[in-house]
């Protein structure tokens, strides 16, 4: 819960003591956590606060006891259900999107980062990158396409069909690759993600089906319940699996993205810093693969009417987690899974124009977890 939150074990656990009424921003972090409602626990923590400042001095001790005990109960309960959720849940079984993270509670991609290194051209960078076109989430049929499978799921050996030497040994070698006959393979030069029983990601570009049987061009095989670091082959230029900072079905219905978005720009160079192991990128761009973008605090969200649904749902998870360079790109582009789509959109290419990057936006580097 302190790497979901970016508060300290001890500062959560006074949270839940019932001796006083927490800090607003802890009660908050501690809710949402959980999966709570952020407008729904300030008003909770409003009118607990209400009944405290509303108590007769010479009794005050019980009425401060009871508020703020009610309170860290309801915390208390939801942090055993969060623990409990975290321990026995599994990826999702099916395509609908039960699940809106990928990868381990203390992956780079599902915390939150409030202190990043600001890079000192940072300005520059951010001008750059807006120069270069519309700024965009990527939906529809051109996104990767997430599949689940089931232990019933038939399983094939499946070798790529090409770049066999030049991208390295077969990451699908001694893996069964599972694929229903239901399923279908997405356009051409689109991703295909099975995530297995185990938790496996096996990611396949170019997938091709031929009499039931599917194969890969190329891929990478990682873990949703571990590093969004591939662990075999790749996915991106930066090395990352193709699910980190994907967007969801769930994100999307729930009008809130639980993890730190990912980005492509065409202005790569051939370097990259942490989370990034490697770069796709070349030339003399000014951008390292892993590099980290995300809005001011300044900018206030909810102030600004312009915004769609979809554009606050963006510049909310930019201000909260942020998004990471994880590959060459055409231009300036968020992913969202296949087939989903951003609320009050219909096109596959949904534009982010008017959420004010060139003002707010900041450009950094995380530093690596010990």
């Amino acid at each position: 819960m302190a790497a979901r939150t970016g508060q300290s074990p001890s500062v959560l656990s006074d949270a839940a003591q019932g001796g006083h009424l927490p800090p607003l921003e802890i009660a908050l972090a501690y809710a949402e956590a959980c999966g709570g409602d952020r407008t729904e626990w300030e008003r909770r923590w409003r009118a607990a606060r209400a009944g405290l400042g509303t108590a007769p001095a010479p009794k005050r001790r019980w009425p401060v006891l009871a508020v703020a005990g009610a309170a860290a109960l309801a915390l208390a309960v939801a942090g055993a259900l969060l623990a409990k959720r975290l321990v026995h849940e599994s990826p999702p079984s099916d395509s609908t999107g039960h699940s809106s993270r990928f990868f381990a509670d203390d992956d780079v991609f599902n915390q939150r980062h409030p202190h990043p290194r600001a890079a000192p051209d940072s300005a520059q960078l951010v001008t750059g990158l807006l120069a270069l076109g519309r700024v965009e989430v990527r939906t529809g049929e051109a996104s990767p396409v997430v599949y689940r499978a089931t232990p019933s799921t038939p399983t094939y050996a499946v070798t790529p069909r090409k770049h066999l030497g030049p991208w390295g040994a077969n990451p699908f070698e001694g893996v069964g690759f599972p694929w229903d006959a239901s399923w279908k393979a997405p356009p051409e030069r689109q991703w295909t993600v099975v995530i297995t029983p185990d938790g496996r990601s096996l990611e396949c570009w170019r997938a091709q089906v031929r009499d039931g049987k599917p194969s890969c061009e190329w891929g990478a095989v990682s873990h949703t319940r571990g590093s969004s670091v591939s662990a075999k082959g790749q996915a991106t230029g930066s090395g990352l699996s193709r699910l980190a900072g994907l967007i969801t079905r769930a994100d999307w219905k729930a009008g809130h993205i639980d993890h730190a978005l990912s980005f492509g720009t065409p202005d790569n160079n051939g370097q990259y810093v942490f989370p990034a192991v490697t770069s796709d990128g070349k030339g003399q761009g000014r951008w390292r693969e892993g590099q980290f973008i995300w809005l001011d605090r300044a900018y206030d969200i909810g102030a600004d009417t312009s915004l769609t649904p979809y554009e606050r749902v963006i510049a909310k998870a930019l201000q909260e987690y942020g998004a990471f360079d994880v590959k060459n790109s055409e231009q300036f582009t968020f992913v969202s899974e296949y087939g989903s789509k951003p609320p009050g959109t219909k096109e596959d290419y949904a534009s982010l124009e008017h959420v004010k990057f060139a003002k707010y936006l900041r450009v950094g580097t995380i530093a690596p977890t010990s």
